[in-house]
């Protein structure tokens, strides 16, 4: 028998609103979810319930969605990077270090239970985790089951990459047959994942990055989305040096070249598309890169904190969604705090805009939410309707984050922190209670992550086109006596 789960009395509800596509309040009511799905959203459920959790000085939100992470290396990373500058390659954020760091299997798993641990202790419930299809082992696809999280699959495949042999040049190689061949091994992890008795995992195919993918890789990629019915992502406009390339290969911007072959479109989602032809730094001779993502109603997945610690900007997230581009958030490196994402990508629009009033809160809010889910094709997930996913978070409006509570989204978007989300539900099932995961054991996830990053760093010489010491190439902030 399927168990009824009440939460009576919520003081305030983020329910979905049918009539204006979006959210609205609903207060001092009640949401019943039976097996995954929600039942009931409003005044005095009647039903059966065999659990039933007081609502009182709580707000009772839908689970957001990261559609944009790397979970499985990026931890590694943490405090490491965040002073690193390209120095000799102009405006390329971090790209010349961001391979020194490499992960092994064991570290790899760490990382990735880490990160999923951050992502539902702020209220995440679903995740696209973007990884190289050539690292997961055979186990890969049931650890990730095993996490509680809603997962889209996506092992990303390239024709080549780049690299700098002396900090200054940034050079391609190529291995085409070789990236092919990958594209098989992805499509089946992916077929793996759909099929996962867990219900929670689904995929999406990834071509790398624009500048990393031929045309015969996008359209063998869009071709294996379009059979399974799933999504498309890749990297595109990131930085300046990938502009110039694609404009120096193409005489085009990457925007208009992926356009120009056929993969924009509904059933694709971009990481970033910051670098496009409008923005100060690409200085492009026109502006028609927005109009093409608005036109063929691809989305666009924003992941603000990235950006900010290379000291760039999306110019703006409020201007994207005035030009009709469909947009949804991710969290791409670290920390994986939604709420964080959520206030960076709010204040970051309103510095880059110049416009305090052009992204509002429930416009951010809907990015991580409702926007999500239309970039995923999904109408059963970043809501609170009856028939939707039971993907749920309770947020304790005693927490000191949250206090005075006047307009409760606002308060957690602009002041408040993961220590206020007190439940997580991902299916109905219950995934965080009283701030603690119950699917991981997160301590024991970063005491294996600690000592993968520390074998990490001892291999960066190995890695560096310099031979450099990790102490050299990212010296510690305070002198070490």
């Amino acid at each position: 028998m399927t168990e009824t789960t009440l939460i009576r009395n919520a003081d305030w509800i983020v329910a979905y609103d049918r009539e204006n596509d979006g959210h609205a309040y609903l207060l001092h009511a009640d949401v019943a979810f039976s097996g995954d799905a929600i039942v009931h959203v409003g005044k005095d459920y009647r039903g059966e319930a065999e659990r039933v959790i007081d609502g009182r000085d709580l707000m009772v939100l839908p689970g957001t969605l990261d559609l944009h992470l790397h979970a499985y290396m990026e931890m590694h990373g943490k405090g490491f990077f965040e002073d690193l500058a390209t120095k000799h390659m102009w405006m390329t954020q971090l790209f010349e270090y961001t391979w020194l760091l490499q992960e092994d299997e064991e570290s790899a798993v760490a990382s990735t239970q880490a990160s999923v641990c951050d992502l539902l202790k702020s209220g995440c419930t679903t995740m696209a985790e973007l990884y190289c299809s050539g690292l997961p082992h055979h186990g890969w696809v049931d650890m990730l089951g095993a996490t509680g999280i809603r997962t889209y699959v996506c092992p990303m495949v390239q024709s080549g990459h780049w690299y700098t042999p002396n900090g200054r040049d940034h050079v391609y190689t190529w291995y085409e047959e070789k990236g092919l061949e990958n594209l098989e091994a992805a499509l089946t992890l992916i077929d793996t994942a759909m099929a996962h008795p867990s219900g929670r995992l689904h995929g999406m195919v990834g071509a790398a990055q624009a500048d990393t993918c031929t045309e015969e890789m996008f359209d063998r990629c869009r071709a294996a989305a379009e059979t399974r019915g799933i999504p498309l992502q890749t990297h595109a406009a990131q930085s300046v040096m990938e502009h110039r390339e694609m404009v120096r290969r193409h005489g085009r911007t990457p925007i208009e070249w992926l356009g120009e072959i056929g993969v924009l479109g509904p059933n694709t989602l971009l990481g970033h598309a910051i670098n496009i032809d409008q923005h100060p730094w690409i200085n492009h001779h026109e502006h028609r890169d927005l109009e093409r993502l608005a036109e063929s109603g691809t989305s666009v997945v924003h992941c603000p904190r990235a950006f900010a610690q290379w000291g760039d900007m999306m110019r703006s997230l409020g201007g994207y969604r005035a030009a009709g581009v469909n947009m949804a958030l991710g969290t791409d490196c670290y920390p994986h705090d939604m709420i964080e994402e959520m206030r960076i990508a709010g204040l970051m629009s309103k510095v880059a805009s110049g416009h305090v009033d052009l992204l509002r809160t429930e416009d951010v809010f809907e990015t991580a939410t409702l926007g999500a889910a239309r970039a995923l094709g999904r109408d059963d997930l970043g809501r609170i309707a009856t028939g939707a996913k039971a993907d749920l978070a309770l947020i304790d409006l005693r927490h000191p984050s949250m206090r005075p509570v006047r307009d409760p989204l606002k308060c957690l978007i602009y002041s408040g922190t993961a220590g206020a989300v007190r439940d997580v539900f991902v299916g109905g099932e219950q995934m965080v209670k009283d701030q603690v995961v119950l699917s991981i054991d997160q301590d024991h996830a970063l005491d294996r992550l600690q000592e993968g990053q520390n074998r990490a760093l001892e291999r960066v010489p190995d890695m560096d086109w310099a031979k450099r010491r990790a102490d050299e190439v990212s010296p510690f902030c305070l002198p070490v006596r």
